[in-house]
């Protein structure tokens, strides 16, 4: 039994329930990217200053 007809089967007994698991999945995986995509931020952020800071000779 694959993950697809699992995931079929559940949809065909309770919708609610499997909406509600999307919803959760995709909360989830959208805190995830916001803080995978902050700290790509922050680490961008403390290079360009290092990299200012060595281009200025200090």
């Amino acid at each position: 039994m694959s993950i697809h007809s699992f995931a079929a089967e559940l949809a065909e007994t309770d919708m609610g329930l499997f909406a509600c698991a999307v919803l959760i999945v995709v909360c989830l995986g959208g805190a995830i990217a916001s803080i995978v995509i902050e700290q790509a931020w922050l680490g961008i952020r403390r290079l360009w200053k290092l990299w200012k800071g060595r281009a200025n000779g200090r």
